[in-house]
């Protein structure tokens, strides 16, 4: 249980910095932040504690776990933010980049909390 309260303040803390500093950099987005950050929070909490639980049944099937939960979360991005792949997108660079940069951001810091306890055990 101190695993996952330990987990959602991190995952809590980096969404909350990084959507502040997103708003301070792009006032006006096309994807709205509080979306973006909601949607990527939640996955990557989830993402973690799906992974704990897989580690817990099967420790040597985690890759597969955590390549599976990557795709999966692309899946649920496909769905719930559509303009990202309309056929005539009015998204710019720079708004693609400002939902790629905090997709990644939350990918490195799921794979950064799964490679931290994995090292403890």
């Amino acid at each position: 249980m101190k695993f996952y309260l330990k987990t959602l303040i991190t995952v809590a803390v980096i969404a909350m910095v990084a959507f502040f500093v997103h708003r301070q950099i792009n006032p006006t987005p096309a994807i709205a932040h509080l979306k973006t950050y909601s949607f990527l929070g939640v996955a990557a909490f989830l993402t973690v504690a799906a992974l704990k639980f897989v580690h817990f049944y099967v420790p040597s099937k985690l890759g597969y776990a955590f390549l599976a939960l990557v795709l999966v979360k692309f899946g649920a991005v496909v769905l719930i933010f559509p303009e990202l792949i309309d056929k005539d997108p009015g998204l710019g660079k720079a708004e693609l980049l400002g939902f790629l940069v905090p997709y990644f951001l939350f990918l490195f810091a799921e794979a950064a909390i799964v490679i931290k306890w994995l090292n403890k055990n």
